[in-house]
């Protein structure tokens, strides 16, 4: 069925992502899914926000909300991206190297651990992008992809790269992550996903009830005379 929905509950900080920063976003603008989860990076800007703010739709349960990442990395230049269908966060040291970390246990703050880091490969001029996509099969390597345009085997035992070679195709590619459908079976958390029923079930009720203690009092202090 071929139907759209509008989200009524948004935070402040969605948006100031949807309707002001969306086009700033770059890669992360595409939305990262992971968990039943559409994850987005909202960056700091001076001025405007003081920190890196990380947000997630839920698939099942239809709400955006924050996701807490290590306080250390909240003034860093940070992406999102998914490993082995884990979250990721790749945080750009000065455009020389890339740190890796992955919450392990999905948002459970402690969870998160740094994995790895890839140094800025000789082959490219800048650093301005990197995020990780698969283990190789023995788990020794991990393939890359770097602004865009390179795919490259990181080395975790020797810290060496790469360059990921396909035959008949250009030197400069990129690569997207494939699942076989973005909703279909996505049910989440089974519990959470009933008390949050529960909650937006007990706050309509009291809208009801608020509203129709208003309907009262205007029956009440206003009396239409004939």
């Amino acid at each position: 069925m071929n139907t759209w929905k509008r989200v009524k509950r948004l935070l402040p900080a969605i948006q100031l992502l949807f309707y002001f920063y969306y086009h700033l976003l770059y890669r992360r603008g595409y939305g990262v899914l992971a968990c039943n989860s559409l994850h987005w990076v909202l960056p700091r800007r001076p001025g405007l926000i003081a920190f890196n703010t990380i947000i997630r739709f839920d698939l099942a349960a239809e709400e955006f909300e924050i996701l807490t990442f290590p306080e250390s990395l909240a003034h860093e230049n940070i992406d999102i991206g998914v490993l082995e269908g884990c979250l990721c966060l790749m945080c750009n040291r000065e455009f020389t190297s890339v740190d890796v970390w992955v919450m392990k246990e999905y948002k459970v703050e402690g969870s998160w651990s740094k994995v790895f880091s890839v140094p800025k490969p000789k082959s490219v001029e800048s650093f301005d992008f990197m995020r990780p996509l698969l283990y190789s099969k023995d788990r020794r390597k991990v393939l890359i992809e770097v602004n865009n345009a390179k795919l490259l085997w990181f080395d975790l035992g020797s810290k060496r790269l790469r360059t990921l070679r396909i035959k008949d195709c250009d030197s400069s590619y990129s690569a997207e992550l494939l699942v076989s459908s973005l909703v279909l079976g996505c049910k989440g958390d089974p519990s959470e996903a009933k008390r949050r029923r529960e909650r937006r079930a007990l706050e309509d009720k009291m809208m009801q009830q608020r509203s129709k203690r208003w309907d009262d009092f205007l029956s009440k202090g206003f009396k239409l005379v004939l």
